[in-house]
């Protein structure tokens, strides 16, 4: 490993998305490996990492930082000052306070119930990585997620630094009982497939095609054969089968930057005198200095510099695999933002020259198209 980035290691079944948000945020991603099908790991550059923070903290995923050059650095400088004995010390104590926090979340049998929703629920109720142990009530955040839609059942345990979090799914969620004041108008163009009325005159039937806008329930009731309709409130759900288009441009050929040589520069002022070149900045030429003093009795202040030299290298991807990861990562983002009952994708691929190619991916699903 390369001494000027850091190795992570996420929690997430969608790769392509985490990759893509990082991306799309000018975050260099380096050597992405597949641990199994929830965790993958990956380097970025060590300046970039606050930013990656907390990229991964607004997606809710867990993620660890597998190994800091610049906090082994400091490791090396306190066992070579304290001696190793006062190294150790210091090291047995971080074990030490270390296990007294919450280091990993694993959570096993949601089907339908995204990561996602389990962990801002724990969230909130002060459950995450980095919180601290102490207190945690395995009854208490069994029952927060009992508390969340679709879980029947839940267990929760302390397992070292890990919480372990086991759910049981509901055979089915039940939709909330609601009315509405006036008829219930379907949210798209779709083909109706089920009914869930309660209340109100069903306009639609199984089968029906509707647009968008038009009535699904009346807020009326007809008692008898040419009567006037009786007002009444609309209260039911209406299923449907609904398509959804979406159009990326993707390259098959990009440009990377990456390190060609690095190497340590060492600088040391003492009254205003230096001793040692600073290195030279230009293109291509990353510097990264820290600063500290001697020691605690004389007024030397050591400069340290890190210079990567980098060069930018041409990249190439098959236009099918580019394809099949964008298709994930939209179909990804359509789950998590829609609950569906089951769908279909499929996709089209169009090259608009110049090493660009238009993906087009093409989603049916069956989902909630009006209701109260």
């Amino acid at each position: 490993m390369r001494t000027s980035r850091v190795a992570l290691r996420v929690e997430s079944f969608n790769r392509a998305g985490v990759v893509n948000a990082l991306a799309k945020e000018n975050v260099a991603v380096f050597d992405v490996v597949r641990y199994s099908s929830r965790e993958f790991g990956f380097y970025v550059e060590k300046k970039e990492l606050r930013k990656t923070f907390a990229i991964l903290d607004g997606m809710c995923y867990n993620y660890t930082a597998e190994s800091f050059s610049s906090l082994g650095k400091r490791v090396r400088g306190v066992l070579k000052r304290a001696g190793l004995m006062a190294g150790v010390f210091v090291f047995s104590v971080l074990v030490a306070l270390s296990r007294g926090y919450i280091w990993r979340i694993d959570v096993s049998g949601n089907e339908t119930v995204p990561d996602k929703v389990i962990e801002k629920a724990l969230t909130a109720n002060h459950i995450a990585v980095g919180k601290k142990l102490s207190g945690f009530d395995s009854e208490a955040v069994a029952a927060v997620l009992r508390g969340i839609d679709g879980i029947k059942l839940a267990t929760a345990k302390r397992v070292g630094t890990t919480i372990a979090i086991e759910v049981f799914e509901s055979d089915e969620i039940a939709p909330p009982l609601a009315f509405s004041d006036t008829d219930i108008l379907s949210d798209y163009d779709a083909t109706v497939t089920r009914i869930v009325a309660r209340e109100g005159t069903v306009l639609v039937k199984p089968g029906q095609n509707v647009f968008k806008g038009a009535p699904l329930i009346g807020a009326y009731r007809v008692t008898e054969e040419g009567a006037e309709p009786t007002h009444t409130r609309a209260s039911g759900i209406v299923y449907g089968k609904v398509a959804f288009t979406k159009s990326v441009t993707v390259a098959t050929e990009w440009y990377e930057t990456v390190a060609e040589k690095t190497y340590s520069r060492t600088r040391l002022k003492l009254f205003g005198l230096t001793l040692g070149k600073k290195p030279k900045s230009a293109d291509g030429v990353e510097i990264v200095e820290s600063y500290s003093k001697f020691n605690a009795f004389l007024p030397v202040k050591v400069i340290r510099s890190r210079v990567t030299e980098t060069k930018r290298v041409k990249k190439t991807a098959d236009i099918e695999e580019l394809a099949a990861l964008t298709e994930e990562r939209i179909v990804s983002e359509f789950v998590h933002e829609a609950v569906t009952n089951g769908f279909t994708a499929s996709r089209t691929v169009r090259e608009l020259g110049g090493g660009l190619w238009r993906v087009n991916v093409f989603i049916e699903a069956e989902m909630v198209i009006g209701g109260a």
